[in-house]
């Protein structure tokens, strides 16, 4: 198996669930190829990095309480009622055909069930239930969700995600905590443990991301570290402004590893474990304007 640029690309869009867009095409000409062991980490991550990305738009944001029109931002309420009624009803706004999603409400915990849903993205195949647990704290709102055989998109998930957001000024801060096991779109048995913060600033309309996640997927296991993450404008089109993505797998006794490190614009550059190093540029992203 070789690795083509269009398999880097994908990690690089998907440097953290919900920062990229899903790329279909790379350059005719840029066919630079890394090791097989390289090609089969970068894969992995894709995949694994997809799962979240799915689990990301397709739950955390819908079931925040959050209105279509900003997922990104959980429901506020003056009071603990009314956060809960928005978290009762907003679900249904985000999943086709109407009906699909009962949400039912008993003091701060929501029972979510889906049946045969279509999602944000186009992502299809919600079945199952997810409980959730929404606490309000000091300025901050936790929402723990607990899913056990869910389905989603193709995948199949059992386990907890908990996400706290805060708020400084018009900024939302999101510290996210994964940890799920399953199955991913492609049949292969996925465990996955992740910890990320990302903050969206809509006046800057900028998106700064940093974490990291720890996978075992099929018969390897992999790590990813994603530090500095920046992008702004364009909305998920745009082109990162920074950011190092480090991955590294193990496949029995061998370990391998890639750096994949943004440079602003559509560059990035390439490290591969023994040390080879290229450079490239993504032309599948926007650049904001100078």
């Amino acid at each position: 198996m070789k690795l083509t640029h269009l398999t880097v690309l994908s990690s690089i869009v998907m440097l953290g669930a919900a920062t990229g867009c899903t790329v279909k095409a790379a350059d005719a000409d840029d066919n630079a190829d890394l090791g097989t062991s390289e090609s089969l980490l970068i894969a992995d991550d894709s995949e694994s990095a997809e799962t979240d990305e799915d689990l990301e738009k397709g739950l955390d944001e819908p079931l925040s309480g959050a209105s279509e029109t900003d997922p990104g931002t959980p429901a506020e309420g003056a009071s603990d009622a009314e956060l809960m009624e928005k978290v009762r009803t907003n679900p249904g706004r985000f999943f086709k055909p109407a009906g699909c999603i009962t949400t039912t409400v008993a003091a701060n915990v929501a029972t979510h069930v889906f049946d045969g849903c279509t999602g944000p993205g186009g992502m299809v195949g919600f079945n199952g239930t997810i409980t959730s647990t929404y606490t309000r704290g000091d300025g901050s709102l936790t929402v723990t969700h607990q899913a056990t055989g869910f389905k989603i998109n193709g995948a199949e998930i059992t386990g907890s995600r908990v996400l706290v957001y805060s708020r400084s000024g018009a900024a939302v801060t999101r510290t996210r905590t994964g940890n799920w096991s399953g199955t991913t779109a492609k049949g292969k048995a996925i465990s996955h443990q992740a910890n990320f913060t990302a903050t969206w600033d809509p006046a800057a309309k900028c998106i700064t991301r940093s974490g990291s996640a720890k996978t075992s997927i099929g018969e390897r296991s992999l790590e990813r570290v994603l530090t500095d993450y920046k992008r702004c404008g364009i909305g998920r089109l745009g082109c990162p402004e920074s950011g190092k993505l480090v991955l590294t797998g193990t496949n029995g006794a061998k370990t391998v590893s890639a750096t994949i490190e943004l440079k602003g614009g559509r560059s990035y550059e390439v490290t591969t474990s023994g040390g080879r190093t290229f450079s490239r540029n993504n032309w599948l992203c926007v650049p904001s304007a100078s």
